[in-house]
């Protein structure tokens, strides 16, 4: 297993990725809801909900004598940041590497020599994992690469070394 993804091939820049660094990256998203489409569409309506709620628990919090501090607020933000699955989206990091107009695809070579071909609009639109239970992915990683619509959520594409643009 390699620590490190390679990104060559048909692009104006090569790129190397490093997955453990990721948990800090504002564009992780929770695994849970990476294929939740419909989930953007009532992006507003969750937002408000989320706002009632936490509104009721400040309320609570001031009613009942335990009112959280700045200190306490990011000490549990860290927290769930550091816990759970995450990924991250493959679409930034293609789009840094600059494929060329001519390019249509993506190879993943995988550790066990096998490749696995997408088109570049299915790598655009991939999700890369890179944490189980808040923990690197070390077994079959450093990530486990997921079609944008979920259909291999079952069966992950493991032990990615390198993507080629071609």
């Amino acid at each position: 297993m390699a620590d490190v993804i390679v990104i060559k091939g048909n692009v104006r820049y090569t790129i190397t990725l490093d997955p453990t660094v990721w948990i800090f990256d504002d564009r992780k998203v929770p695994m849970a809801e990476a294929f939740n489409r419909a989930r953007e569409a009532q992006e507003p309506a969750r937002r408000e909900a989320e706002a009632e709620t936490a509104a009721e628990r400040w309320v609570a919090a001031l009613r009942d004598g335990a009112v959280p501090t700045a200190r306490s607020e990011a000490l549990y933000a860290a927290k769930q940041a550091l816990e759970g699955d995450w990924g991250m989206p493959l679409a930034p990091f293609l789009q840094n590497a600059g494929p060329a107009p001519n390019a249509t695809a993506v190879v993943c070579h995988l550790d066990n020599g096998e490749r696995v071909t997408l088109s570049l609009e299915e790598a655009m639109g991939a999700i890369l994992q890179f944490a189980q239970n808040g923990k690197p992915i070390r077994d079959g990683g450093p990530v486990y690469l997921f079609y944008g619509d979920g259909r291999n959520r079952d069966n992950p594409i493991r032990g990615i070394a390198v993507l080629e643009v071609v």
